[in-house]
């Protein structure tokens, strides 16, 4: 495991004199988040498409945005931004120490009442084997873009200014608001993942580890709660 100093090393980013990306960006969120939450849902697709609308509207507002920004705004390469496989050494033993303490919270909490009326999200998962898997590719776009924004756009947007410790603690904020209407315990939760996870990305200079992990709890979750029924 790296060093506890590496939380307070200077990110990629060299710190610039003027502060006008990091409040592009600070606006940005707030704006692309109320882009997925309102206008996520394409009712016209049908009630077996409409959760793979919500996914292309998610990666359009939370990865194609910001890449278009990070490129022609602001003048920076994605690489930059967590997008490239940074310290595989370092978030790759992160992602086995959190696998390894996931899976089996995971395991429990499958067989809470309260998240098998929530999950599987794409309840159509449940009818056949094709369909699951067809949410689950779905599933692997949505977190791509979910962590590039979080732990990629504004994690690093804000390190090499404030310091990795409140640009972790900064992104974790609206991450957690935009699990409030999910059931409470993974809602609370969040706020430690929130923090795990861009520690991780953080100290592996990567989004990647954090994307394969997120994505990996959630197709657990799906799978435990359809043959647990």
């Amino acid at each position: 495991m790296s060093s506890t100093n590496d939380l307070d090393q200077s990110a990629v980013l060299p710190p610039s004199g003027s502060a006008w990306r990091e409040t592009v960006g600070l606006l940005l969120v707030p704006a692309l988040l109320g882009m997925v939450w309102y206008h996520g849902q394409i009712r016209q697709l049908g009630p077996r498409w409409e959760l793979f609308g919500w996914f292309g509207v998610t990666f359009l507002a939370l990865f194609v945005v910001p890449a278009l920004v990070i490129k022609f705004v602001f003048r920076q390469r994605l690489s930059d931004y967590g997008l490239g496989l940074g310290r595989p050494a370092v978030w790759g033993r992160y992602l086995l120490v959190f696998a390894a303490v996931m899976v089996p919270v995971i395991v429990l909490a499958s067989r809470l009442p309260s998240l098998h009326d929530f999950y599987p999200r794409y309840p159509y998962a449940r009818d056949s084997a094709g369909w699951f898997l067809a949410a689950a590719g779905g599933w692997l776009v949505y977190f791509f873009a979910w962590e590039f924004f979080f732990r990629g756009f504004l994690l690093n947007l804000l390190a090499p200014r404030f310091g990795g410790g409140l640009a972790i603690a900064v992104q974790t904020l609206p991450f957690v608001l935009m699990h409030f209407p999910k059931p409470e315990a993974e809602a609370f939760s969040s706020i430690l993942a929130g923090v795990a996870l861009g520690l991780m990305a953080y100290r592996g200079r990567s989004m990647i580890g954090t994307w394969l992990l997120h994505w990996g709890v959630a197709f657990l979750m799906d799978l435990l709660v359809v043959v647990w029924r």
